[in-house]
């Protein structure tokens, strides 16, 4: 059972993973003013590509500080971050955007090897000749914001950090926030949003679905030595801002200088938006609108970097954090009862067309009483807890973007799935009539398939198929 829903969870999250970015799509073209050469650089066996921009005036002559930017989650072309690469060039770092590795994908991911390409990235622009390696260090983005601080504990050889967007939480209760947001803005109930969000993410992170589930920032974060400017949009809706800023407030314990940074009516990853969903203005690169950056976003950043540069750290602090709509909950894999309740309910409700064969076969005619209910109750039994299963499965794997609140704040397909469980519910009831009167072998097969039919309620109740 388990290995037959890993199957389906990793084929459902191949069908809606993005495809690699095309070559051609990884060749950065700098604006009027910066210049940008091509670097290769290696991991080990790992051989990473990107651009190195530097301000077209700058003297070669002379060693500048470097910054190496580190992709949020996704595949990661370079030409992904020009917009901040092109903010750090033009204020006079030697600035590295890279291709994230090609074995990056929805189903495997390892922030360990992603932390080492970023050190690999450092240790090759701080090799150039126009590079001052005392004045090297990272930038995160979003998943980058587990990277680089994990890349930072580990080197000395990163001077600073500065992360946007950074998750002070484990990866599946960031996604499950992320989820709940969007799905309940999309109009659905919030009690049917968490059940169905908590069963799939519950299904993924157990069937090894979703890599990295339980990484835990805490550890990297308490090991950082570097000065650290970390920044949150206050309209975040895919990161916990109030809830990530309160971590690294507490766990950057090592960090001679902590700097908290909110920006106002800002969306997640620094950009313009009207509610902290839609991005405003920007480039469209891969089909997806980018966004401006937010006024004061870049000042921010290289405001700080000229006084850490300069040997000045800023005094640890920062702004007030912003409010949050809704507080992340915990999630975790589906445990071992559900997976027991759930094979012992697929045994119990298929007893019957099983029995039925056997009858079939020795020649018996007739029909059992009760055999219409049973029927039925086999059939809604099934299609509602494994249509609700492949719909908290579908919704994760899509990220939430198919469901809507057709009606009464529910999807279609989730209503008719509530009307298909309740069918199963009364078709269960109508079989005690037949309990009553049935006896020997036909009253054991009723009684064994009406038991399915109880265990339908509770596990109904776990999907979320039968709450308000």
């Amino acid at each position: 059972m388990k290995r037959m829903l890993t199957v389906t969870i990793t084929a459902a999250l191949l069908a809606v993973a993005p495809s690699p970015a095309h070559a051609a799509d990884d060749v950065y073209t700098p604006p009027a003013g910066l210049s940008a050469a091509d670097i290769t650089f290696a991991n080990g066996a790992t051989i990473l590509h990107g651009s190195v921009l530097r301000r077209a005036d700058l003297d070669p002559a002379v060693r500048h500080p470097a910054i190496v930017l580190v992709h949020g989650s996704g595949p990661g072309s370079r030409v992904d971050l020009g917009q901040e690469a092109e903010v750090f060039a033009r204020a006079g770092l030697v600035t590295m955007i890279y291709d994230k590795r090609s074995d990056y994908t929805k189903t495997h991911r390892d922030y360990s090897a992603l932390a080492d390409d970023a050190l690999a990235g450092v240790r090759a622009v701080a090799a150039l000749p126009d590079v001052d390696p005392a004045k090297a260090g990272l930038w995160g983005l979003s998943e980058g914001g587990w990277v680089a601080p994990l890349a930072a504990s580990r080197s000395s050889d990163v001077k600073f950090l500065i992360t946007i967007g950074a998750p002070g939480l484990p990866p599946a209760r960031t996604q499950a926030w992320n989820l709940v947001n969007r799905i309940t803005r999309a109009g659905v109930a919030a009690s049917t949003v968490e059940a169905i969000v908590a069963t799939g993410m519950g299904l993924a992170i157990a069937t090894d679905g979703f890599p990295q589930a339980a990484y835990d920032p805490v550890p990297a974060l308490r090991a950082v030595r570097q000065p650290v400017l970390a920044i949150w949009g206050e309209l975040d809706t895919q990161v916990p801002p109030r809830e990530s800023a309160e971590v690294f407030r507490r766990e950057l314990t090592a960090s001679p200088s902590v700097t908290v940074r909110i920006l106002p009516h800002g969306a997640h990853a620094g950009r313009v938006t009207t509610d902290g969903y839609d991005r405003v203005g920007g480039p469209t690169i891969g089909g997806f609108v980018m966004g401006e950056l937010l006024p004061g976003y870049g000042a921010a950043m290289t405001d700080w970097l000229a006084a850490v540069i300069g040997g000045t750290l800023p005094a640890s602090g920062g702004d007030e954090l912003p409010a949050q709509a809704t507080t992340s909950r915990p999630v975790g894999a589906v445990s071992a009862l559900w997976w027991a309740t759930l094979a012992l309910l697929l045994a119990l409700l298929l007893s019957w067309p099983g029995w039925a064969l056997v009858r079939r076969l020795r020649g018996r005619r007739g029909r059992p009483a009760g055999a219409v209910a049973a029927r039925w109750l086999v059939a809604t039994g099934l299609v509602g807890v494994l249509g609700g299963i492949a719909y908290a499965i579908m919704t994760v794997a899509t990220s939430g973007k198919q469901i809507s609140g057709d009606v009464f704040g529910q999807p279609l397909v989730w209503l008719l799935l509530r009307a298909v469980t309740v069918t199963a519910l009364v078709c269960t009831a109508l079989l005690v009539p037949a309990l009553r009167t049935a006896a020997g072998a036909d009253r054991t097969r009723l009684s064994v398939v009406a038991a399915g039919g109880v265990l339908v309620l509770p596990f109904a109740f776990s999907l979320g198929l039968l709450l308000p």
